[in-house]
Protein backbone atom coordinates (compact mmCIF):
# COMPACT_ATOMS: atom_id res chain seq x y z
CA UNK A 1 0.00 0.00 0.00
CA UNK A 2 1.44 3.49 -1.32
CA UNK A 3 1.98 5.92 1.55
CA UNK A 4 -0.25 8.95 1.05
CA UNK A 5 -0.97 12.21 2.58
CA UNK A 6 -3.61 13.07 3.98
CA UNK A 7 -4.48 16.13 0.97
CA UNK A 8 -3.97 13.10 -1.29
CA UNK A 9 -6.75 11.21 0.73
CA UNK A 10 -8.93 14.75 0.76
CA UNK A 11 -9.25 15.18 -2.78
CA UNK A 12 -11.34 12.26 -4.05
CA UNK A 13 -14.13 13.32 -1.06
CA UNK A 14 -13.69 17.06 -2.27
CA UNK A 15 -14.17 16.05 -5.49
CA UNK A 16 -17.42 13.91 -4.64
CA UNK A 17 -18.74 16.49 -2.22
CA UNK A 18 -18.65 19.25 -4.87
CA UNK A 19 -20.42 16.89 -7.72
CA UNK A 20 -23.13 16.24 -4.62
CA UNK A 21 -22.92 19.96 -4.03
CA UNK A 22 -23.57 20.82 -8.20
CA UNK A 23 -26.84 18.16 -8.64
CA UNK A 24 -28.47 19.68 -5.64
CA UNK A 25 -28.11 23.07 -6.78
CA UNK A 26 -28.82 21.99 -10.69
CA UNK A 27 -31.94 20.20 -8.95
CA UNK A 28 -33.13 23.64 -7.10
CA UNK A 29 -32.62 25.46 -10.22
CA UNK A 30 -34.84 23.10 -12.28
CA UNK A 31 -37.45 23.08 -9.35
CA UNK A 32 -37.54 26.93 -9.35
CA UNK A 33 -37.35 27.29 -13.70
CA UNK A 34 -39.83 24.73 -13.71
CA UNK A 35 -42.29 25.94 -10.89
CA UNK A 36 -41.00 29.59 -10.56
CA UNK A 37 -39.21 31.48 -7.81
CA UNK A 38 -42.10 31.15 -5.32
CA UNK A 39 -43.30 27.74 -5.93
CA UNK A 40 -43.50 26.88 -1.94
CA UNK A 41 -45.81 29.35 -1.57
CA UNK A 42 -48.38 27.41 -4.43
CA UNK A 43 -47.90 24.47 -2.52
CA UNK A 44 -49.13 26.42 1.25
CA UNK A 45 -51.90 27.69 -0.78
CA UNK A 46 -52.92 24.29 -2.23
CA UNK A 47 -52.29 22.68 0.91
CA UNK A 48 -54.98 25.55 3.10
CA UNK A 49 -57.15 24.86 0.56
CA UNK A 50 -57.50 21.20 1.27
CA UNK A 51 -56.54 21.05 4.98
CA UNK A 52 -58.56 24.49 6.03
CA UNK A 53 -62.28 23.38 5.46
CA UNK A 54 -61.36 20.03 7.52
CA UNK A 55 -59.88 22.10 10.04
CA UNK A 56 -62.49 24.28 10.21
CA UNK A 57 -65.76 21.28 10.50
CA UNK A 58 -63.15 19.85 13.18
CA UNK A 59 -63.39 23.05 15.54
CA UNK A 60 -66.63 23.55 14.76
CA UNK A 61 -67.64 20.32 15.19
CA UNK A 62 -65.63 20.37 18.85
CA UNK A 63 -67.36 23.74 19.40
CA UNK A 64 -70.92 21.92 19.40
CA UNK A 65 -70.26 18.77 21.62
CA UNK A 66 -69.22 21.37 23.91
CA UNK A 67 -72.25 23.54 23.68
CA UNK A 68 -74.24 20.07 23.85
CA UNK A 69 -72.53 18.77 27.14
CA UNK A 70 -71.13 16.02 25.31
CA UNK A 71 -67.59 15.20 26.57
CA UNK A 72 -64.40 13.24 25.96
CA UNK A 73 -65.71 10.59 29.05
CA UNK A 74 -69.57 10.23 27.40
CA UNK A 75 -68.52 9.07 24.21
CA UNK A 76 -70.81 11.71 22.70
CA UNK A 77 -74.02 10.43 21.21
CA UNK A 78 -73.00 7.51 19.45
Amino acid sequence: MADTSPFDRLKPVLRGLLALYGRYIAFWLGVTVLFGAFWPLGVIAFLLTLLLPVLVLILWGRSLDEELGWTEQDDGPW
